[in-house]
């Protein structure tokens, strides 16, 4: 079957899309008539499968509110580095407690398997977020390996320990760089930036919605003996 270089066309700008983390598509709109196609067309889906591949991307779905889902194959151009959060001058050790505050967000919103299976809206609050972290940083340092990731999960959760909870800014509200609420912060706004988030300042200035790009890319990442710790630690926490 012959291939139009028109729709080759639509099918990178279908994946650009898919990177442009704050498109909406709606029924009429270009990104909305191109996601139909993807959905009810055999081989148009198999050319952006194939095109994202090419750029070392891979489509993990496509739900009605969120668009196209791509997530980044080791070595991708696009993909996510700790160097892209929105702070900048971070330390070593504000980077690990940052990838400690992701997991512990997954854990928090995606407790049980089925979880990640629901469209059900997940809302976030910071404050609750650290106080569910500090809960959970024992069982962390309790159950993590020594070597690789797990390793670096336990480096995090002893730095995220020793940190305040809370410093005020000069002369400004909110939490100052250096606190695990100024952290949690900052991993939320980054994943604002990228679309696996939302504000929801009608339920508080510091609580976010999260969006079902965030919930694909939980379930692709898998496990982790600190992600199940975190979730084993949320899952005791709803039945205490």
């Amino acid at each position: 079957m012959s291939i139009s270089l028109e729709d080759v066309r639509r099918a990178a700008e279908l994946v650009s899309f898919g990177l442009r983390h704050g498109a909406r598509p709606t029924d009429g709109n270009p990104y909305g008539l191109l996601l139909h196609r993807y959905r009810t067309e055999a081989v148009f889906r198999d050319l952006v499968d194939v095109l994202a591949s090419g750029f070392g991307l891979v489509v993990l779905g496509t739900p009605a509110r969120t668009g196209i889902v791509v997530t980044t194959q080791p070595g991708s151009v696009f993909a996510i580095r700790t160097a892209d959060l929105r702070a900048t001058n971070m330390s070593p050790d504000d980077k690990l407690v940052a990838g400690l505050v992701t997991l512990a967000i997954a854990a928090y919103a995606f407790p049980h398997p089925r979880d990640l299976d629901s469209t059900d809206v997940k809302i976030v609050e910071v404050v609750s977020l650290d106080t569910f972290i500090r809960s959970a940083i024992a069982r962390v340092a309790a159950t993590t390996g020594e070597n690789g990731n797990d390793a670096q999960a336990r480096r995090a959760a002893d730095i995220y320990d020793r940190m305040s909870a809370f410093l005020p800014k000069a002369n400004q509200t909110g939490p100052a760089k250096g606190c695990t609420q100024w952290a949690i912060g900052e991993v939320l706004g980054w994943l604002v930036d990228r679309g696996a988030a939302r504000p929801a300042p009608t339920m508080g200035a510091t609580t976010y919605q999260l969006t079902d790009r965030f919930r694909l890319l939980v379930a692709d990442i898998g496990g982790g003996e600190a992600l199940e710790a975190l979730r084993t630690a949320r899952r005791e926490s709803e039945t205490a």
